[in-house]
């Protein structure tokens, strides 16, 4: 069993660490707030602005007509032009980790899939205005990576383009076809657990289900994601020389001992924007909106490896960088659904045997890996394998 959380280290309490006794807490440190108002939404419930506007956009979208478009891109192709070549940046180098090949392909027949966003509406047919959402999500990502590349002076900042941040890497990271296939290995595993609660969101009967509940949980959710990155300090990594690269899984939380840190306790959360510039949101606060500033050779290793653990299949490098790609290196891991049994809930209660809190979190392995205990209250869930 793992041992017990150093929820004190992170709490900095001198009382109940659960029951967040208020004679208990004292200040460690104080810091400037440089947005001059809480950089949080609420969860979408406290919108102004800009993210009102944008979230007016959305809800418009559900007026339109059905679009005819099948081709659906999970990692914009505005987004990936950054790394492109030729006619108005069109074409990429990619190398594919599962095959070794690395070739040059256009923009539009990289991170894509037939019908990944098309749903069941309530009328019972299938339509694709779920890509009409994603079409204002992507003119706001495009905005703020151009922003973002563009970046001199911090002070320019307004509070719109800090939500826009947050919503743009937070709904990037939950679109992704990793972010599916990973839904399917929970999925697998709670049906296992009891077949008679959970119904399977897989449904031969119904091939759109699975984009149905992934694409609702991802717009259901957005905000609240939101509201972890934006109270998270700006840092912009700057390579004059290029040498970032991105991935088709392109917001990264780098492993540590092979696990995915919990996102509120992960020193880092980046985000590449360009070859040139990554946008890395740190648990250390700075008093500034944002902080420019060259990345050291440590970072970029950071990046580096972030993107080699954390793709889901393709990697993306500029054509200066092309040939610094790891063509050679065997990829048998990538990221996973990783389980543990522990005594301890997440926020440091003793759970008394037989029973246990099951810790869920991404792991970077060649297949799910799942270590639980051995008191009967699990149940083997060998269709996650399924999905690796």
């Amino acid at each position: 069993m793992p041992d017990r959380p150093d929820l004190d280290a992170l709490l900095q309490s001198d009382g109940e660490l659960d029951g967040f006794d208020g004679m208990g807490w004292k200040v460690v440190a104080r810091y400037r707030n440089p947005w001059g108002r809480i950089p949080m939404t609420g969860g979408g419930k406290s919108l102004d602005g800009g993210s009102r506007e944008y979230m007016d956009r959305l809800l418009a979208t559900q007026r339109q007509t059905d679009r005819e478009s099948r081709r659906h891109h999970y990692v914009p192709r505005t987004y990936l032009k950054r790394w492109g070549f030729g006619k108005q940046n069109r074409r990429i180098w990619n190398l594919d980790t599962v095959t070794g090949e690395m070739r040059a392909f256009s923009v539009n027949d990289v991170c894509v899939e037939e019908n990944f966003y098309r749903v069941i509406g309530p009328n019972g047919e299938a339509h694709n205005r779920v890509e009409a959402m994603f079409g204002v999500v992507d003119a706001e990502l495009g905005r703020v990576q151009s922003l973002f590349e563009r970046l001199e002076d911090p002070e320019e900042l307004e509070f719109d383009d800090l939500i826009g941040l947050g919503v743009t890497i937070a709904v990037q990271r939950m679109r992704t076809a990793q972010q599916r296939r990973l839904r399917l290995q929970h999925d697998a595993w709670l049906v296992a657990q009891n077949p008679e609660e959970f119904k399977s969101i897989m449904d031969t009967l119904n091939p759109f289900r699975v984009a149905g509940i992934h694409t609702e949980l991802v717009f259901k959710s957005m905000w609240e994601a939101a509201d972890v990155m934006t109270t998270r300090s700006i840092e912009v990594w700057d390579d004059p020389e290029g040498r970032f690269w991105t991935c088709d899984a392109p917001v990264l939380v780098p492993f540590r001992n092979n696990k995915g840190p919990n996102l509120m306790a992960a020193p880092h959360i980046l985000w590449p924007v360009t070859p040139h510039r990554v946008v890395a949101l740190t648990n250390e606060p700075s008093g500034e909106k944002a902080v420019i500033r060259p990345a050291t050779p440590k970072e970029r290793g950071l990046v580096r490896r972030a993107i080699e653990q954390g793709r889901e299949r393709w990697i993306f490098a500029s054509p200066a960088q092309k040939d610094r790609l790891p063509k050679t290196k065997k990829f048998g891991r990538r990221t996973q659904m990783r389980m543990r049994c522990s005594q301890w809930t997440p926020r440091g209660r003793y759970v008394e045997p037989p029973g246990c809190c099951v810790e869920q979190a991404d792991g970077f392995s060649a297949g799910p890996d799942i270590v639980l205990c051995n008191q009967g209250l699990h149940v083997e869930a060998p269709t996650m394998w399924d999905y690796v």
